[in-house]
């Protein structure tokens, strides 16, 4: 598995002081929400000079015109950008499609907002996103919901990469391993939050490298 660092800031030199700590144990630098919406595009731009190395993740969460987001965001760097899955399908085809086209960028349909998963993940099979993204936002998180019950569910009815995300510490971790297809793993605040980003960011790579 994949760790992912989410970069959940609203000031870049926040977000980079955190990256810089944790480089050498991440796979992926996510540009999350929040840092694109207060920083604009070119924040994935100068992530990805500043990573060349690394996969740069543009979380944009598309919701219309697909196609035109994921050309900005391949413009842009990235290597994978996020769309809803509670948008139209036409909107989530459109993206994907564009990406095939391009060439260079992958597509992750985030199913944050989603309530019937397998329902929505059947309707997605045929349009072959590169990724599934299982999303506990933080408003469910709060209300206690389980990471990792929408993952399982899933992995019975679709083989598709899944990226799971929401809520993930160092003993989620170890239950995430006992899922199969789960590509990529994200972290944001456990790290991010840390008195000491290095280390967490370290002992969950270690957690998730040999599966």
């Amino acid at each position: 598995m994949n760790l992912q660092l989410a970069l959940d800031f609203t000031n870049y030199d926040d977000a980079l002081a955190v990256a810089k700590k944790t480089a050498d144990a991440v796979d992926f630098v996510e540009a999350g929400t929040p840092l694109i919406k207060a920083e604009g595009l070119s924040v994935i731009t100068r992530l990805k000079k500043e990573f060349p190395d690394k996969m740069i993740v543009a979380d944009m969460k598309t919701a219309d015109v697909g196609d035109l987001e994921v050309e900005m965001a391949a413009k842009a760097g990235a290597d994978i950008m996020t769309i809803l899955g509670a948008c139209p399908l036409e909107t989530i085809e459109s993206g994907i499609k564009k990406a095939w086209e391009l060439g260079t960028i992958k597509v992750a349909v985030d199913l944050i907002g989603v309530d019937d998963v397998k329902r929505k993940v059947k309707e997605l099979i045929p349009l072959k996103p590169d990724y599934i993204l299982v999303h506990t936002g933080i408003d469910e998180q709060k209300a206690g919901k389980d990471p990792l019950k929408k993952v399982i569910s899933i992995a019975k009815v679709s083989h598709i990469p899944m990226i799971i995300a929401g809520g993930i510490n160092e003993d989620i971790a170890k239950r995430v391993c006992e899922v199969e297809d789960v590509d990529i793993v994200i972290v944001g605040g456990a790290i991010t939050s840390a008195d000491d980003p290095q280390r967490v960011a370290r002992s969950i790579k270690n957690i998730i490298k040999d599966y």
